[in-house]
Formats: structure tokens, sequence, C-alpha cells
């Protein structure tokens, strides 16, 4: 039987999400079984830390982490806040290990499956392993640059948040609350665009770490943002909707959580959560196919 492969998508072709969507589901039917190989053994840890610290948030409101008090102190006068953000630090210090560990093998992984499969070379999953390995130091370097320009922009972002209402009240000009409002309806729409804007760059900088050799760290964000110029709105659309599925998944989580939930809907929802870390990695490198010259 002859070996299916994947022709390199034409750039003229894929020229909105729609098409790019098309493409990715195309090229996971060709290898379903590698692809669901990837999605079990490599992303799946990453669902299990997540639901894992929803749980404990969920079942132990109350946990002993020095962070929350942290975030407490910080904020204590804007409501919700404080509790929102010890939730969130809770889970970034539970799923950070598995994310740059699993997380970074699995994304590799894809990505050399369907750059492989676009350049017709044999699929072997021992090797596809050590080269995700290989690839693995640079991944890393990315995301560290990746999460020094994100932590610069929030730390920004909270600085403005906590000191600028304070200081309105503090002269008397209004409500802390009230202030908070105010910086919130100025900064929400400009920094949520430059986050997202971030992220969806540092997606294509992991592809281009892996795919091309030269390229690692802050160079391939430099390069994956030269090369995003006039498609930043079909990035941002696949961003949108594939933080929407991950998103839809949680909601079901925390759903079947305050419901009860049965022993087989644990790993079916760690099983749906991957196939989509899997299909937006996908996008991803069809994307790059799309934007490279």
């Amino acid at each position: 039987m002859p070996r299916r492969t994947a022709q390199v998508p034409n750039s003229f072709y894929l020229i909105n999400t729609l098409h790019i969507f098309k493409e990715s589901i195309r090229v996971m039917l060709l290898h379903p079984t590698h692809f669901h190989s990837i999605s079990i053994f490599l992303f799946s840890p990453l669902p299990i830390s997540l639901f894992i610290s929803h749980f404990l948030t969920r079942s132990s409101p109350q946990l002993p982490f020095s962070t929350t008090s942290i975030t407490d102190h910080l904020l204590e006068h804007y409501g919700v806040l404080p509790q929102l953000a010890s939730k969130t630090l809770i889970h970034i210090i539970i799923c950070f290990p598995s994310s740059i560990t699993f997380g970074l093998l699995g994304q590799a992984a894809t990505v050399q499956l369907v750059s492989d499969s676009y350049n017709g070379i044999n699929l072997n999953g021992r090797r596809l392993l050590v080269r995700s390995g290989a690839a693995w130091i640079k991944l890393l370097r990315t995301c560290f640059w990746e999460l020094l320009i994100l932590l610069a922009l929030w730390v920004i972002f909270v600085a403005t948040l906590v000191s600028v209402p304070g200081t309105l009240f503090a002269y008397g000009i209004c409500s802390r609350m009230l202030g908070l409002r105010v910086i919130l309806g100025f900064l929400g729409a400009p920094f949520c665009l430059a986050f997202a804007h971030l992220v969806v760059v540092a997606n294509l900088a992991k592809v281009l770490a892996v795919l091309e050799s030269e390229c690692c760290g802050f160079k391939s964000l430099v390069k994956a943002s030269n090369m995003m110029a006039g498609r930043q709105q079909t990035a941002l659309v696949m961003a949108l909707l594939s933080n929407m599925g991950l998103g839809l998944v949680q909601c079901l989580f925390e759903f079947k959580m305050s419901k009860g939930i049965s022993f087989w809907e644990g790993p079916l929802l760690v099983s749906m959560y991957s196939t989509v870390l899997v299909f937006d990695t996908v996008t991803t490198v069809v994307f790059y196919y799309a934007c490279k010259p």
C-alpha cells in the first residue's frame, strides 16, 4: 500500500482561518495513530495537572500557599481579585512543571510530525521522539523569552491597577473601586490585544525553533512577528477558537465536578483536552507553512 503523504500547502490557498482548519484536519486524518499517541503519551500530563489544580482549588479553597497571602495583601481593597489571583497562582504552580516538559515535548513531536508528513519523510516514532528531545532545549529558551515578556506585561498592568486607583483615592478624586474600573476601561482592551498578539507570536516562534536550526529564543520571536505581517487577524482568530475549545473542556470539567464526575469521564476529558492541544499545534504549523515565503 502506498505511503500517505501531505503536500505542502499553497500560501495563496490558506487565506483564512477556515482553510487552515480544514488543512489541519486533513493532515491529522492522514496519520491519526501518530497524533493520538502524541496526545496520550506527551500532552496528557498537562490536562491532568490542570484538572488536579482545579480540583484542589474547588475542594480546598483555603489552601495554605504563601503566594495567596501576597496577592491578598496587594489586592485587599478590590473585592474578588485576591481570590482570583490566588487561584491563578495555584494553577501556575501545579501546571508549570508539566508545561515545560511534556507540553514542550508534545509540541516538538507534533511539529516534527506535520513537517515530516509534508516533506514525505517516513514516520518513525522512536526517531520522532529523539528529534523532539533535541528540539526541547530550543523550545525552552524560546519559552523563557516568552515568559519574560509576558511577566513584564503583567507587572506593568498589575502595578498600574494597584497604584493609580490608590493615588486617585489618596487625592480624594474617586473611590478605589471606581478608579479600578476607569483604569480597566482604558487599559483592558489594549492589554488583551497585546497579550493575545504575544501568545500567537510565541506559538509561531516555537514552530520556528523546531524546524529552523538557526532560530531559537528571542530571535525566533522576532522572526515570527515579521512572518505574521498582514496575517495577524487570521492568527488571532485561530488562537481565539483554540482557546475557546480548551475553555469549553475546562468548563465541562467544572460542571462535572459540581454534579459528580464518574470514573470514565476523567480520562475522556483528558483525552479531549489533549486532542485540542494537538490540533492547536497542527494549525500553527500549517499557518507557518502558509506564511513561509
